[in-house]
């Protein structure tokens, strides 16, 4: 898994599917600023299943575009494929209460 940041957007359906790859840290700031204009809703499915280690940062810009999702395009939020340490991350910093998550 390369450590690079990437983020593919993919609509399916009513959906836009947004996988997030590789280590999602401060060099991911302007790939998530530009992610809003690029989904659409109602529907966001964000899969993690190639993202690697999401540090503070990470954290802090994901929280921002999930609220911003959820607020002014009233999106509702599922989340894929996260690792048992990110799922774990994503429980204690309440990015669960923003989106629901599906194994």
């Amino acid at each position: 898994m390369s450590s690079d940041f990437r983020i593919e957007v993919i609509r399916e359906g009513t959906a836009d599917v947004i996988r997030f790859q590789g280590t999602i840290d401060a060099r991911a700031e302007q790939h998530m600023r530009e992610l809003s204009s690029r989904v659409s809703g109602p529907e966001l499915r964000c899969d993690f299943s190639d993202a690697g280690r999401i540090n503070s940062m990470g954290i802090a810009f994901l929280l921002r575009f999930l609220k911003s999702a959820k607020d002014e395009k009233n999106a509702r939020i599922t989340i894929h494929g996260l690792n048992q340490m990110n799922a774990l991350l994503f429980k204690m910093t309440g990015i669960f209460l923003l989106a629901g998550h599906e194994q």
